[in-house]
């Protein structure tokens, strides 16, 4: 314990070598969290994105449906929608349910033609979602029995159509004949994902069911309290629905892609640390090592009033784990208070930057802090010292006393 508080004293020696290695370390640490803050806050982004879009955080179809969902079959449709909802409705932490028809179909106007996906759902209820809202809608938003139609902003760009024109919308029923309705533009929305906005028109579902000649639907989405129950609840609803000829699937279940992105960014982020914390490595072990030249008499001194080669290197090494403690709390400390400021403001990013970039980014990105990334960083810092200080400590421990006491 002596040695350990005469290591803790150590640093206050030279104050300005110990701030370089605390300052040093700090920038790691502080460059490391505020890297793990703004990628969490940019996949927490595109996440929330995905489920406002009609991921959702739980979704659920009829059985077959999912192997099938790239065509959007209206052979496989959930017919009992309202018996599934009553019985899920009052299970803890769902917040909402949302049953969608779905369809694939071509959009005309002009002459000119589009293909679509036809989203029919409630538009009224699902602007609890914010996907399709006043503030993001040029126009109106059709209600419940209106001949209306939503289409996004590069879809409207790419047809030349405003509001208050009337469009053709063609597609297959669930019979398998042709059938085309024609559709008042109530309003044009912008979400800020281009490709989205080109491919994806809303409808009253009343009116998408009348087209297509059903009363069922395509899935029923699932909105939760949190966002991390989404795994647990998918389990749940599988029990519930035991009986229900039904699959339940989890957000992430239809993001493979994004996952895999995400993994690979994981792993960019591994190889950014390693990077930061060698530079902080080496630019510590050389003051450390002028550290042991100044200090040689001193070392000298102490072993020739007994203390031994492990005591010196313990020495060494507790002056080396305080200043990464002081280091690395230091870092922490900047990195929460710039991390508020991006969970608060966040970065505006040009919309010109998003344009081509097929994930749906927010014009603004946000950070996200969690505790991991403080303590994961801090750990890392105060190790990354600790190691630096090893070839010091292997120097002055190897000190003759005699030379250690030679004039220099």
């Amino acid at each position: 314990m002596d040695l350990f508080k005469l290591g803790f004293r150590n640093i206050g020696r030279n104050k300005r070598r110990t701030l370089i290695n605390a300052f040093t370390i700090s920038v790691a640490v502080l460059v490391i969290i505020l890297f793990d803050v703004l990628v969490e806050g940019q996949w927490n982004d595109i996440i929330e994105n995905y489920v406002r879009m009609g991921v959702g955080h739980v979704k659920i179809h009829k059985n077959g449906y999912d192997k099938e969902s790239e065509r959007l079959p209206l052979n496989l449709l959930i017919s009992n929608a309202t018996e599934i909802s009553k019985r899920i409705s009052s299970t803890p932490g769902i917040k909402d349910i949302y049953p969608r028809l779905k369809a694939g179909g071509l959009i005309s106007f002009g002459g000119k033609k589009s293909p679509v996906v036809i989203n029919g759902v409630d538009l009224e209820k699902e602007e609890k979602i914010e996907l399709i809202t006043d503030e993001n809608v040029s126009g109106n938003i059709p209600s419940e029995g209106e001949y209306g139609i939503l289409i996004g902003n590069e879809l409207a760009s790419l047809l030349k159509v405003k509001t208050g024109d009337i469009v053709f919308l063609y597609s297959r029923t669930a019979f398998e004949t042709h059938n085309v309705i024609d559709l008042e533009v109530f309003g044009i929305y912008t979400i800020g994902f281009s490709y989205y906005e080109k491919s994806n028109v809303f409808i009253p579902v009343d009116i998408l069911k009348e087209f297509l000649g059903t009363s069922s639907v395509s899935e029923m989405t699932v909105m939760l309290k949190e966002v991390a129950l989404a795994g647990v609840m998918s389990d749940t609803l599988i029990r519930k629905l035991a009986g229900f000829d039904t699959e339940v699937f989890p957000y992430y279940h239809y993001l493979p892609e994004v996952q895999n992105i995400s993994s690979m960014q994981k792993g960019a982020m591994v190889f950014i640390r390693f990077i930061l914390l060698l530079l902080a490595l080496f630019g510590i072990v050389n003051i450390m090592l002028i550290a042991v030249w100044e200090r040689k008499k001193e070392i000298g001194t102490m072993r020739a009033i007994g203390y031994s080669k492990s005591q010196i290197m313990r020495i060494f090494l507790y002056e080396g784990f305080w200043i990464g403690v002081l280091g690395s709390l230091l870092g922490c400390l900047f990195a929460f208070g710039i991390g508020s400021l991006l969970e608060n403001f966040g970065i505006p990013i040009p919309e010109e930057a998003l344009v081509g970039f097929n994930l749906p980014m927010s014009t603004r990105i946000y950070g996200k802090m969690l505790p991991q990334f403080f303590i994961r960083a801090f750990l890392l810092g105060t190790i990354i010292t600790v190691l630096a200080t090893l070839p010091s400590t292997l120097k002055a421990s190897f000190l003759t006393i005699i030379n250690a006491l030679r004039e220099y």
